[in-house]
């Protein structure tokens, strides 16, 4: 066939115009995909030791410093590169840039579509659907550190649900918080129960277990641990005021309840919970 019967896009002087067949989303540093949820198998890839594989992959370190900084643990590791940054700019623009390259690579090399990016995070690709076939390029190993189920963002909260493992990893709030007993013994509970039903589509069962819980959140019958305000204050918020101020609790027990101001958890999470679903 004659290039001149194919659909080909030229420019002025007649030269053909190559177009990128890959998502050009790997230019943004933070990235999440405008979906409020998605039901499908999710890949979190990101990069093994990312700031020492990119300052190895730029031969701009001492070899003998990166010698000592490979045999390192990640915390101490990422102490002294850090430090190594501060005392040298040019460190920080150089990881920054192979990052940038690196992700521009694990695109092309998959051809991954728009629709297939859920989130970026600087060295962190969350892939819709499909595992990728090619994650190494020379020092650069894009790692598969999680498989989930679900996502669902919440008010600019993004939950990842692990059917598999009965886990959650939530971003917008701080670990330490999520980490909290009362939380795993709390709200945590009551995402992995949606959560669950939503990703084996039994969307009667869910139905009741919302208009359930619900019920049981605002008579405040549930567990005390539902009450924990999920967010940085992580704290129990009651309905008593001193001299104008809100007075909240670090801890508390089922016969406090009559004092909890349950309206956080409530406005934030579970009613946009109940809007999204019923």
């Amino acid at each position: 066939m004659d290039l001149d019967e194919l659909d080909i896009e030229r420019d002025r002087e007649g030269f053909i115009i190559l177009k990128r067949t890959y998502s050009d989303l790997y230019k943004k540093t933070n990235y999440l995909s405008p979906v409020p949820m998605v039901i499908n198998r999710i890949y979190e890839y990101d990069i093994h030791a990312a700031n020492l594989s990119m300052l190895k992959q730029s031969g701009k370190i001492d070899p003998k410093a990166l010698s000592i900084l490979t045999k390192m643990d990640k915390k101490p590791r990422e102490v002294a590169v850090g430090k190594m940054i501060r005392e040298n700019k040019q460190f920080g623009v150089i990881i920054k840039r192979g990052i940038l390259r690196a992700r521009e690579q694990l695109f092309r090399e998959n051809q991954l579509q728009d629709y297939e990016v859920l989130s970026i995070k600087n060295d962190a690709v969350f892939v819709i659907g499909r595992k990728l076939k090619r994650t190494t390029f020379g020092d650069v190993e894009f790692r598969l550190k999680n498989q989930y189920s679900l996502f669902q963002n919440i008010d600019k909260i993004e939950f990842y649900y692990d059917r598999r493992h009965k886990r959650i990893d939530i971003k917008g709030v701080k670990d330490e918080v999520v980490h909290h007993p009362d939380h795993q013994n709390g709200m945590l509970q009551f995402f992995l129960t949606v959560f669950n039903y939503a990703a084996m589509d039994q969307r009667d069962d869910l139905r009741d277990y919302l208009l359930d819980f619900v019920h049981r959140y605002k008579a405040k019958e549930l567990p005390y641990q539902y009450y924990r305000e999920l967010n940085a204050a992580n704290i129990y918020r009651t309905e008593i005021e001193l001299s104008g101020y809100g007075y909240n609790l670090e801890e508390i027990g089922q016969g406090d309840l009559g004092m909890i101001n349950p309206i956080y958890n409530y406005t934030r999470f579970i009613l946009p919970v109940i809007r999204y679903y019923l």
